[in-house]
């Protein structure tokens, strides 16, 4: 789902809005499926990967596009780590969940209260929300580039979709860390230095950042031939270690045909560089004087199960990087506190349990377009420029909704609504977006539910739930009617 930004207007208010244009997708593929066939919004199906069902094999082959060239990325992926292609899932454990767990097949290496994946389709099968951005410019795609890194944690956590694997329920409520276990190509001499390729950010770009935000998690691979390159070129120290980082990585896939047609005006294996690495936040340079420009991918959340979600997530966080991009606001955070943050929103229910790293002050620039500082303007807060501490531990709640100290944090959506204000959007318009918002708001309090806990407390609900941790077919498919209701409805 990309977003883009063209400076003329609200294009989340366009006619017909983005939630219609997801109920639109969802009519026209259910137009092509039976009658008992439904097309759903989940980040992975409970069951797949089961024995004896309809994913045996667990991952035929028709499930991976038959281009050769996907086919043949899928090998690459799963040979390069020699055989380490595998993740594990704590058990959710309940009254009568065997004890000790095994799963079936067994894991080995005396591994128990773990289900196994081996499969790279079920990670790479798994469903997210991505939401890409438009700069006005190079300059403000980087600040904007820098801004979201600290957001992920935080809009992972609260979209947290994925508490069954394997038809069990586990201690653990999104895909994330799976996903990167599973594309994760690494060699074993590459374990302690280099990153994985699916994995948060671990570089800035302003060249307006403050000093001092590295930390000692891993950094990038670095060929300094490439970045010494880059430099000549013209790139400045950060752009160049940022994309040396990338171009050192071994590529993926690479034909012929890739090598015969290498020129300057090809772009076609930077391309493939540059997409075979997953962060969660993705920079995206024009590649064409008739592309989209300067844009800034968003890459963390997981896909909700209405529509409805889907578009407020999306649109929330569309108002949210215009309003980063208007106020200038910096929400920098150094690298081990994003680190850290990351381990927090992996955990069960950390939309609401979890504690994240924020920048308490020094988030609002102060002058921006109008004159104003983003402080001024948040009228229910009133901040002042000496807080106790520069970052804090927060709550999704006070991240979002803001703290209740008046000296505080404002909270992510009265930034939000200031913007609305800055931009002078009809009264019409506000009540349109309301809903969107409100579902934010009570996301982020708790007052609604993560897909991840619906679903968890749905099977705890469930007159054919055994409190033995499985989730059988009758129970799953039961659940699959609900969410297709909800959908309806």
């Amino acid at each position: 789902m990309e977003l883009r930004y063209n400076g003329s207007g609200h294009l989340m208010l366009s006619k017909p809005p983005l939630q219609l244009h997801t109920m639109a997708r969802r009519h026209v593929i259910n137009r092509y499926l039976l009658p008992h066939q439904q097309a759903m919004s989940l980040c992975v199906f409970p069951r797949v990967g089961v024995k004896d069902t309809w994913t045996t094999p667990s991952t035929p082959n028709h499930l991976v596009c038959p281009l050769p060239r996907y086919q043949l990325l899928a090998k690459n992926v799963q040979d390069r780590p020699q055989g380490r292609m595998r993740t594990y899932f704590p058990v959710a454990r309940d009254e009568l969940t065997s004890n000790p767990f095994h799963d079936d097949p067994p894991t080995g290496k005396g591994i128990t209260e773990h289900l196994c994946l081996d499969e790279l389709e079920i990670g790479t099968g798994c469903c997210s929300i991505q939401t890409t951005f438009q700069a006005a410019n190079e300059t403000e795609a980087r600040w904007l580039y820098d801004q979201l890194i600290p957001l992920g944690h935080v809009l992972l956590a609260m979209t947290a979709a994925t508490p069954m694997w394997k038809g069990y329920l586990v201690d653990t409520d999104i895909r994330w860390q799976r996903f990167g276990d599973l594309v994760d190509d690494r060699r074993p001499e590459e374990m302690d230095y280099v990153p994985p390729r699916w994995t948060w950010n671990r570089t800035y770009l302003s060249r307006d950042k403050p000093p001092m935000l590295g930390g000692k998690a891993p950094l990038q691979p670095m060929d300094k031939t490439i970045k010494n390159r880059l430099l000549e070129g013209g790139m400045d120290d950060a752009l160049a270690e940022h994309f040396a980082s990338i171009l050192t990585r071994d590529p993926l896939l690479l034909t012929r045909a890739d090598l015969d047609n290498l020129n300057e005006s090809n772009s076609r294996l930077f391309e493939l560089l540059h997409g075979c690495v997953w962060h969660h936040v993705r920079f995206k340079p024009p590649l064409t004087d008739s592309g989209p420009g300067w844009c800034v991918e968003f890459r963390p959340m997981e896909v909700q199960l209405t529509d409805f979600e889907n578009a407020a997530f999306a649109i929330f966080m569309y108002l949210l990087s215009r309003a980063i991009t208007t106020f200038h606001l910096n929400f920098y955070l150094p690298l081990d506190m994003v680190g850290e943050s990351w381990e927090t929103a992996q955990k069960r229910n950390a939309a609401i349990e979890g504690r994240f790293w924020f920048r308490r002050s020094g988030w609002s620039s102060e002058f921006h377009s109008n004159g104003q500082s983003a402080k001024s303007m948040c009228k229910d807060k009133t901040h002042h420029h000496h807080a106790e501490k520069e970052y804090g531990l927060m709550t999704v709640d006070e991240i979002v909704n803001g703290e209740d100290n008046p000296e505080g944090f404002p909270g992510l959506l009265a930034l939000v609504w200031q913007y609305l204000d800055h931009t002078e959007v009809s009264t019409v318009e506000k009540s349109q977006l309301a809903p969107y918002l409100d579902l934010i708001e009570r996301r982020a309090n708790g007052t609604s539910p993560t897909p991840a806990s619906w679903m968890r407390e749905f099977v705890h609900q469930h007159e054919g739930y055994s409190r033995n941790s499985y989730v059988s077919e009758q129970v799953c498919y039961d659940m699959m009617e609900e969410i297709s209701a909800l959908n309806k409805s």
